[in-house]
């Protein structure tokens, strides 16, 4: 089963139970936002769900985790999924930036309906709601001060699509997903659009870069500095809610930890940076 793809009802806490309700996910394309809902001084081409490149892609290259600087290590797993699996084979537990309160200063101010604000030298970014201009939809913008840099709407299910706002190496990072739309703002930029791929998740910065996991054509990937580095998974838990969220994707103190699976063998795999 994809993890990933689960809906539920729109409850806000994490849950270790998540019954599916009819209606609740749509394989539907989702719409994007009509003239008249637009923020002043964009246009509607702004507001597609998949945006425009705003210059050449660049093609993914790939690399070792060492030609990048990176240590990567991981474990074959039996049994399925535990949230133990990274103290077994790390002797350390997954990390968590909010126990930082240092790295935890890289990460949005949660507002009320669900947004952010985010103060990056003198730039204020933060999200705003645009709910009920679509059905069944919600609308989150990013704005840079007045300037509003993009809208992107999905389905709240079992989580808002508004995940983080954060600071990856003095640019802002925000991550929006649901069920039909996985992706990352990066210094303005979709990443989608940016590397040629379907999907981005879970931004982290390790020694100042942008590590995330990636997904094309089915396959799921890490990136980072902007090549593609390690072994291509056939799945990577991306969870929000529910009791999956215990192995999803987990990042702090220099760490970037996840669960995922190759020609059938499961894995816990922790990314940091190389010691020499």
């Amino acid at each position: 089963m994809n993890l990933r793809r689960m809906a539920c009802p729109p409850w806000r806490i994490v849950v270790f139970v998540c019954l599916c309700a009819s209606g609740c996910a749509s394989s539907s394309p989702a719409p994007s936002l009509p003239p008249s809902a637009l923020p002043p001084g964009l246009g509607t081409q702004e507001y597609a769900l998949k945006s425009s490149p705003a210059s050449q892609p660049a093609a993914l290259r790939s690399a070792t985790p060492d030609a990048v600087g990176l240590t990567w290590r991981e474990c074959a797993l039996s049994g399925g999924y535990d949230p133990q699996d990274a103290r077994q084979c790390f002797d350390q537990s997954a990390p968590s930036w909010y126990k930082d309160e240092r790295e935890a200063g890289n990460f949005g101010k949660r507002l009320a309906n669900d947004n952010f604000q985010l103060t990056i030298g003198a730039d204020t970014y933060r999200t705003t709601s645009l709910d009920g201009l679509l059905p069944n939809q919600e609308c989150h913008t990013l704005w840079r001060g007045e300037t509003a840099l993009k809208t992107l709407c999905g389905q709240f299910t079992s989580h808002s699509t508004n995940i983080l706002l954060q600071n990856i190496d003095g640019k802002a990072a925000w991550e929006f997903a649901d069920h039909r739309l996985d992706t990352v703002i990066y210094d303005g930029r979709d990443l989608r659009d940016r590397f040629q791929i379907d999907a981005a998740y879970r931004p982290y910065q390790l020694q100042n870069q942008l590590i995330f996991v990636g997904k094309k054509d089915g396959k799921y990937f890490v990136v980072y500095d902007g090549q593609r580095v390690g072994p291509d998974f056939d799945e990577i838990v991306i969870a929000y809610c529910c009791e999956p969220v215990l192995w999803s994707v987990q990042y702090g103190q220099g760490r970037y930890v996840f669960w995922g699976s190759r020609n059938g063998q499961q894995y816990v795999v922790e990314v940091s940076a190389l010691r020499r």
